[in-house]
Formats: C-alpha cells, structure tokens, sequence
C-alpha cells in the first residue's frame, strides 16, 4: 500500500473520520491510535500536526455529541427541555392511574351499596372529619 502524505493523507483522514462518526461512538470511537490503524500508517505523529489534530479533535467532538456524551465520554445531563417532556408524560401517566382507580373505587362502592351495606357508615373510620 502507498504511503499516504500530504494532501492525499488529509483527504484519506477526512473520509475516515466522516465513516466513523456515521458507525458511532460505540463501534468506532474517534481516537489517534485507532485513525493511525485504519489508515495504516506507522505512526501517530503525523496525525499530531496542527490541523491534523484540530480535525480529528472536531470529528471527536460530533460523535461524543451524537452519541449524547460530553468531551470526557460521561452520558450528558438531559436538557430543561428533555427533563420537561419526561415529566409531562409522567404526569400524564399519573393522572391516567389516578383516574382508574377512582373508577376502581366507584364501582365497588356501587356494588357494595347493592347488597345493602351501608357505605357512609363503612367509610367512616378512613374519611377524615374536620371540625
């Protein structure tokens, strides 16, 4: 395989990045020792010139963000926004099994009224009596 310089390795460095950053964190985590294997070359240092570095430190950034990570690779605080729309629905399925156990509740005073008993009388020791 030609040894790849320049140009040629920028080129090679840029279409590598955009493949890993597409497969992921998880499968392919942007890092010199990893670019340095897939493109073949023999050492890390000509992946530490300047740009080389800005470019692979960029890409690295994208795919931490995608993946929901932060610069160090620990999982993000979820956004207000995020944590809003997980309440929302927490709530929303709150207030669903609030309101089948009121119906719950409903149908067996109903039933017990039915057989004769008498639910004021039932209920007296649980309902709470302000005076």
């Amino acid at each position: 395989m030609k040894k790849l310089r320049g140009k040629e390795l920028d080129l090679s460095l840029k279409k590598e990045l955009d493949k890993m950053i597409d497969t992921g964190y998880k499968l392919a985590p942007i890092t010199r020792s990893n670019l340095q294997r897939r493109l073949g070359l023999n050492s890390r240092g000509t992946l530490a010139v300047k740009h080389r570095a800005e470019m692979i430190e960029k890409a690295k950034e994208v795919q931490l963000n995608n993946a929901g990570l932060d610069i160090r690779g620990k999982k993000k605080r979820s956004t207000l926004k995020q944590q809003n729309e997980l309440l929302k629905e927490k709530i929303i399925e709150l207030e669903r099994q609030r309101d089948e156990l009121v119906e719950q509740i409903a149908m067996i005073i109903n039933g017990a009224q039915a057989r004769g008993y008498n639910v004021d009388e039932i209920m007296v020791p649980i309902i709470k009596i302000d005076l």
